[in-house]
């Protein structure tokens, strides 16, 4: 991947954590309670249920009910004002393309690559904005309708750290390799990407893909517990725990 800083801004920032479901009426039901966000009428039709959060980059849940028999299903969107531009930017340099462009319908295009750790990524070129979007109807919930980071689980930090930085265009910054699990990149709309390699979290069944925001961290961890939903680890410097969906899935709730 040797491209200029320039060449990388075809990708502009994160649109959205996606999270794979087996069951979405129950799934979107359990979301909207940890949000404190009303549920929807879910369109038999549609394989997806997306939550509107607060600065456009959307939760989504997904049965890929139209991606039967794929081995792995995309992680996150990330967004680009040229589709074709960013996939030809992205075959220059030798990156996997498992899914070609595609154009369902007009104001939509997308195409899915392969990270250097294997995870699938979509990228996606769209005109539409939500004119009505769906808030959170409980005044300061403890949890935020705001993805904070889409967390990437990598196995080889530096490898990723290098490969993620030159796909964003953004220069490595030093002072945030210091040997710790994770290297974070600072994204214009207010939700970063973070790479962890788990050192941490060997012990989970399985690792966070994305991080919920929280004004008071124990008042958040606090309201989880009065649902009854499960805290699979519980506050950590102050600063964050994770609970675990019906579906097993980790949820990281963070300052």
């Amino acid at each position: 991947m040797n491209t200029s800083t320039k060449e990388t801004k075809l990708l502009y920032g994160v649109k959205a954590a996606v999270l794979h479901v087996r069951d979405l009426p129950d799934m979107a039901a359990w979301y909207a309670g940890l949000l404190g966000m009303p549920l929807q009428p879910l369109d038999d039709e549609k394989p997806f249920y997306e939550f509107d959060m607060n600065n456009r980059v959307n939760l989504m849940l997904d049965d890929h009910r139209n991606m039967q028999g794929w081995g792995k299903y995309p992680i996150c969107m990330m967004g680009t004002a040229d589709i074709e531009a960013a996939c030809a930017y992205v075959q220059e340099n030798g990156i996997s393309i498992s899914q070609d462009v595609q154009h369902p319908h007009p104001g939509l295009a997308y195409f899915h690559i392969f990270d250097s750790e294997g995870h699938e990524i979509m990228i996606v070129q769209s005109e539409w904005i939500n004119p009505n979007p769906v808030r959170s109807t409980v005044p300061d919930h403890p949890i935020q309708n705001h993805i904070s980071s889409v967390v990437i689980p990598v196995t080889d930090l530096k490898r990723a750290t290098e490969w993620y930085g030159k796909l964003l265009g953004q220069q490595i910054k030093p002072i945030r390799q210091d040997g710790g699990p994770i290297y974070w990149f600072d994204m214009p709309n207010g939700t970063g990407i973070l790479l962890d390699d788990n050192r941490n979290n060997r012990d989970l069944a399985a690792l966070p893909t994305f991080m919920l925001k929280a004004a008071n961290i124990h008042e958040a961890c606090a309201f989880v517990r009065s649902t009854g939903m499960k805290i699979i680890r519980d506050v950590q410097f102050d600063h964050y725990f994770i609970v675990e969906d019906p579906e097993g899935n980790a949820v990281m709730i963070c300052l």
